[in-house]
C-alpha cells in the first residue's frame, strides 16, 4: 500500500530534499482559499499565516499527524479512488467548514493553535460532512492552473531586479529550511501512523477470520439443532405408535350372583 502511494500516486515527490513539490502544494492551497473562501484568506494573510504554518503536516503525513485515525483511513480510501488531489479537497473543506470559528480569533498564535489543535478534533457528523463535500468537489483544472501560475511567478522572480531577487530568495530559503525541518519530523510521524494502520489492518483481518469461524460454528449448531428436533419428533411418533398398538390388559371386575 505504501509503495502504491509513494510511487504510483506520486506522493514520494513531496518528500524530496528541495521541498519544491510541497511549496507548490502550499501555493495551490493558498490560491484555493483565495478563490473559494476569500474572507478567510484575507484574515489569514492579515496575520501573515501561510498554509505552510498549518497545512504542511497535513500533506506530509496525509493528515495522520493530527487527525483521528478513523478519519485518516477515510482519507486514504478517497485517495485510492480520486488521487492525491483529495488532500487539497479535504484541507479546503476543513478550513471552509470551520471558517466562522477561525475568523473569531484575532492573532497569529490563537489562529494557528485553533487550526492545529482544535480543528482536528472532528465529531462523526463533521467527519461525514467533510467526506461528502470532498466527493462533490472538482478542482483538477484549478490545481493545474495554479501549478503553472507558480512556475511563471518563479520565473518572474528570477528575472526581477537583484535587490528584490535577493530579498525574495532569502524568504524562500527560510521557508524551505522550515519546511525541511518539518519534513524530517513528520516523516517519523508518518512511519508511526503507517505502523498503526498496518496494525489495525491486521486486527481487522483477525476479526473477519473470527467472524467467519463464528458463522460456521453457528451454522453447524443450527444444523445439529434441526437434526435433534427431527430425532425428537421421530421418537414421539414411535412412542405414539407403540401406545396405540398395546392390547387392553384391563380385566373386567367380577359381578355378584
Amino acid at each position: 500500500m505504501l509503495k502504491f502511494l509513494m510511487f504510483d500516486m506520486g506522493l514520494r515527490k513531496q518528500y524530496r530534499p528541495d521541498m519544491i513539490i510541497l511549496q507548490i502544494q502550499m501555493y495551490q492551497l493558498s490560491r484555493l482559499l483565495h478563490d473559494y473562501h476569500r474572507d478567510l484568506y484575507n484574515h489569514l494573510e492579515e496575520h501573515e499565516i501561510g498554509p505552510s504554518l498549518y497545512a504542511a503536516p497535513w500533506f506530509l503525513t496525509v493528515f495522520a499527524s493530527q487527525f483521528p485515525l478513523g478519519f485518516v483511513a477515510r482519507v486514504f480510501d478517497m485517495i485510492f479512488l480520486q488521487g492525491s488531489e483529495v488532500m487539497f479537497k479535504v484541507a479546503l473543506s476543513l478550513l471552509g467548514s470551520h471558517k466562522p470559528l477561525i475568523l473569531q480569533h484575532e492573532n497569529l498564535e490563537t489562529i494557528v493553535d485553533f487550526i492545529k489543535n482544535t480543528l482536528p478534533n472532528l465529531g462523526l457528523v463533521q467527519m461525514e460532512k467533510t467526506i461528502n463535500q470532498v466527493f462533490e468537489m472538482d478542482i483538477s483544472k484549478q490545481l493545474q492552473a495554479y501549478e503553472v501560475e507558480y512556475h511563471v511567478l518563479q520565473e518572474e522572480l528570477i528575472d526581477s531586479s537583484p535587490l528584490s531577487d535577493n530579498q525574495r530568495m532569502d524568504k524562500l530559503e527560510k521557508t524551505n529550511s522550515s519546511l525541511r525541518k518539518q519534513n524530517l519530523d513528520l516523516l517519523e510521524q508518518l512511519q508511526v501512523a503507517n505502523g498503526r494502520i498496518q496494525s489495525l489492518e491486521a486486527t481487522v483481518e483477525k476479526l473477519l477470520t473470527s467472524e467467519s469461524k463464528l458463522k460456521q460454528a453457528t451454522l453447524a449448531l443450527e444444523l445439529e439443532r434441526s437434526a435433534l428436533l427431527q430425532t425428537v419428533e421421530e421418537l414421539r411418533r414411535q412412542a405414539a405408535e407403540l401406545s396405540g398398538a398395546e392390547p387392553d390388559l384391563t380385566q373386567p371386575e367380577p359381578t355378584g350372583d
